[in-house]
């Protein structure tokens, strides 16, 4: 029995892996080829194929907007901002991208040019340029907290929202910086200083973090994914013909012992939930093996096959 163990848990994680590329990516992609007019009369309007989106709210607020991603290490645009930056990419959003790594990722010393080039390649791949890429010198390491003073000097520098009136969005990481990273952590306390000292008449100016998931969660990979969605679709079914009935459902939304103060965030600002597809999958596995190579040791596999970043982000508006 117990070597049968292993064999149960590939086969389930396997079965668990065909069903969400259902979901997510061969019913959508049938669903858009039926309905899309573009499709269906060859006659396109831009040059991007019609593309597929699962989010929730279906239409996302961060639009027309300069959205500027503020990470802590070289390989955070990865291993946890994947599925929002290739989808706030997508044409039909019309958003321009910018990033901001804080450092190089200098807790081991010899790789850190070699870091900062990886993150160029990185960000390439995942539709990023590199001279909207900038990144800075602190210092990385899990004892290092960076000040909120510095941080806010930092983005004062890189932002200047005074002389643009477009909309401007800012996402980092929650209080929680997802691991409970200092360097994370500071990226959210500064982050939020700077926003709530921005002048207000002048710039309309948003900041989402993305929110830290409990360990089951952030290690269930497709698990969660295909359970939200399957009961999504549902619910739309049951919308459709039977409206007066509304199914809701979130899993572990309260996975942290301080939860009661993440739903409070939850509740008082916007809530957006991005779902990768196989094909965003694919470009983030790309742009982490291929981009961040030097960060390949054994346990990026395991995080690779098992992280639900990779194909889901939570973002709270603060």
């Amino acid at each position: 029995m117990i070597f049968r163990l292993p064999s149960l848990i590939i086969k389930s994680f396997i079965l668990s892996f065909i069903t969400w590329i259902i979901l997510t990516t061969s019913i959508p992609q049938l669903i858009i080829q039926r309905t899309n007019s573009e499709i269906k009369s060859n006659n396109f309007t831009t040059s991007e194929y019609p593309v597929n989106s699962i989010t929730f709210p279906k239409q996302i607020p961060i639009q027309n907007s300069n959205v500027y991603f503020v990470i802590a290490h070289p390989d955070d645009e990865v291993m946890f901002f994947a599925p929002t930056i290739l989808e706030l990419s997508k044409l039909p959003y019309n958003n321009n991208l910018n990033l901001i790594c804080f450092s190089k990722g200098d807790f081991f010393e010899p790789l850190k040019d070699i870091r900062t080039e990886e993150l160029y390649k990185s960000t390439r791949i995942l539709g990023i340029d590199k001279e909207k890429v900038k990144i800075l010198n602190y210092k990385d390491g899990m004892n290092e907290t960076w000040s909120t003073k510095d941080i806010i000097n930092s983005l004062t520098s890189l932002i200047d929202f005074k002389k643009n009136q477009e909309n401007n969005v800012i996402i980092t990481f929650d209080e929680y910086g997802v691991s409970n990273h200092p360097n994370h952590i500071s990226l959210y306390h500064g982050s939020k200083s700077f926003v709530e000292k921005l002048p207000k008449s002048t710039t309309t100016t948003k900041l989402y973090t993305l929110k830290t998931l409990g360990f089951f969660e952030k290690y269930s990979f497709t698990i969660l994914t295909n359970i939200e969605i399957f009961v999504n679709y549902c619910n739309f079914l049951i919308q459709k013909f039977i409206p007066i009935i509304n199914i809701n459902i979130s899993l572990f939304g309260s996975t942290l012992k301080n939860s009661k103060n993440l739903n409070n965030q939850s509740n008082n600002g916007g809530s957006i939930k991005i779902y990768s597809d196989l094909n965003m999958l694919s470009c983030s596995y790309a742009a982490m093996a291929y981009g961040h190579f030097s960060q390949m040791v054994w346990f990026r596999y395991g995080w690779l096959l098992f992280s639900r970043y990779l194909t889901y982000n939570h973002l709270i508006e603060i």
